[in-house]
């Protein structure tokens, strides 16, 4: 397929989503003769006429990305809530997909609405898919057919890997990239230059806001795939991609992106190789930060965006914490950001003095039960739906005695069925990766899943780093 091609296929599938998604919500609140459903179903009809090919016109999901006919429909800024949308809403009904067969071109509007209704309604009930199936075939509807998660062919999922795999090594550069021109800013303050400059550090993160706007969730998941040994600065670079991924989430502009990255990457310029036993020094980091931010070669104006939040990351949303000043204004957006990234990233990072460690999703449990005195109580939740219900890098402990890393979280915080790592023993305390599986697999039989999750861990816990096991051969 040309270029040109697949742009106008894109655009005529991304049309035929967005009727297909109206539709079913006018649906749900109007009667079948309202203006809007009416005007609906002539859309939805129109759209799907101009989709349907070879026969049949086949939508379903795998790993998070929708396809239509086998084509991944590319995720951006514009598509982005739509196809969340209909993730969620296919995956609460227990579906993978829906086939439109050439038939659904013939269909009367009562046909249409028939089973749009009966979509609808499928999710209330204990086992939808079942429930779907069994009306679909009492009311003749022979024109679609269901996808179920089992039918999605396990090439799939490992091209899907694959994909992220590239994915991830262009994340990668990027956080190589941002953190060496943080460590040349740190030493040239070291140094006791009278002026430092940031140009660069400004332009590696302005490159990485494009990237990131695109692709968001590889960016959330390499921040927790940390080097153990290297906190100082890779807790700055995390921070940062996470601030920037949940500042995406709430539609931040590009330039308002790289302004927070910027402040999220200098906010522990004043913290040197402290342990959480000194505190009276760590307390004073916020302090010393602004300080040699002073340094800086910024103007005035980006100075002061960076010394606020910069300022604030520590004192919590009901400014109960340090630095202690008589501090009256809420806290800015950037501020209250930045310390739930800072945080996250804190109460999951493995630090020698530490006598015990927080999985990832229980660091996020955690975080959620201080919202509303520690964190903006619904920025902590989009932050929590941007990682989901168990966080790349957590360690699990399945029902087979089997241990597994999670190397992709749905991003939805109703989902909890992670792709994961198999991991083997081999030697005192190494492990290799012996297979990818779909903690959404069931028994074709019974129905079950063949796999649930016993424990979570710190991978620390175990002596594994995350980031050898990740997108790495056998």
């Amino acid at each position: 397929m040309t270029d040109s091609a697949k742009y106008r296929s894109y655009s005529q599938f991304e049309e035929f989503l967005l009727n297909f998604y109206n539709l079913r919500q006018n649906a749900r609140i109007h009667s079948d003769n309202h203006t809007l459903v009416i005007r609906g179903i002539e859309k939805f009809s129109e759209s799907i006429n101009n989709c349907v090919e070879n026969e049949s016109l086949t939508l379903k999901i795998s790993n998070d990305q929708l396809f239509i006919d086998d084509e991944k429909l590319p995720y951006n800024r514009t598509t982005k809530n739509l196809f969340d949308n209909i993730i969620r809403y296919f995956d609460t009904r227990g579906l993978e997909g829906v086939r439109f067969l050439e038939a659904v071109k013939h269909v009367s509007a009562e046909e249409i609405l028939a089973f749009l209704r009966l979509l609808e309604h499928s999710w209330q009930k204990p086992e939808p898919l079942t429930w779907l199936t069994n009306c679909l075939a009492a009311q003749n509807i022979k024109w679609v057919e269901l996808i179920k998660k089992s039918e999605i062919p396990q090439a799939d999922q490992e091209s899907s890997y694959k994909d992220k795999a590239e994915r991830w090594e262009r994340a990668r550069k990027d956080y190589t990239y941002t953190k060496a021109s943080l460590e040349e800013v740190a030493q040239k303050i070291k140094d006791k230059k009278s002026v430092v400059g940031i140009g660069k550090t400004v332009r590696v993160v302005q490159d990485m806001v494009t990237n990131l706007i695109e692709d968001d969730e590889v960016y959330a998941a390499i921040s927790t795939l940390r080097v153990f040994d290297d906190y100082i600065f890779t807790h700055s670079v995390n921070v940062a991609m996470l601030s920037m991924c949940l500042g995406r989430r709430i539609n931040l502009s590009r330039r308002t992106l790289a302004s927070l990255g910027i402040c999220a990457l200098f906010h522990d310029l004043g913290k040197d190789k402290l342990d959480d036993s000194e505190l009276k020094l760590i307390e004073e980091h916020s302090l010393n930060s602004a300080r040699l931010l002073l340094k800086l070669k910024a103007s005035p104006d980006s100075k002061a965006r960076i010394l606020v939040p910069l300022f604030e990351h520590h004192l919590k949303y009901d400014l109960s914490g340090y630095p202690r000043a008589d501090w009256k204004k809420p806290l800015t957006l950037f501020g209250k950001i930045i310390s739930i990234a800072d945080k996250y990233d804190t109460l999951t990072s493995s630090r020698a003095y530490r006598k015990s460690l927080l999985s990832p999703d229980r660091a996020l449990g955690y975080m959620l039960d201080h919202a509303g005195k520690d964190f903006d109580p619904t920025l902590i939740k989009v932050f929590i739906n941007i990682l989901g219900a168990y966080p790349v890098g957590t360690l699990l402990r399945l029902d087979t005695d089997e241990l597994a890393l999670v190397v992709s979280s749905p991003s939805r915080n109703f989902s909890k069925r992670p792709l994961v790592c198999v991991l083997e023993k081999e030697g005192e305390g190494s492990y290799k990766k012996r297979e990818i599986i779909n903690l959404d697999e069931r028994d074709t039989e019974t129905g079950n899943y063949v796999r649930e999750i016993i424990e979570t861990y710190h991978p620390a816990t175990f002596g594994i780093q995350p980031v050898q096991h990740m997108f790495s051969s056998n």
